[in-house]
């Protein structure tokens, strides 16, 4: 699911570099896709980590 938002995020902005001044995309919008690709990447690397939480 991480990986397919990723491409779905490196597609949107490859499309935002070649329309470039038509494109559509608000600079905030093409800096939530910049983090998509970033920590999207960087993901698999975390799930080592471990989540602890009890119910009472």
């Amino acid at each position: 699911m991480i990986n397919n938002t990723v491409k779905r995020a490196k597609f949107k902005l490859s499309q935002h570099k070649v329309m470039g001044e038509n494109s559509s995309l608000s600079i905030f919008q093409v800096a939530k896709l910049m983090d998509m690709v970033k920590n999207g990447e960087q993901q698999p690397q975390s799930e080592s980590k471990t989540l602890f939480f009890s119910l009472n």
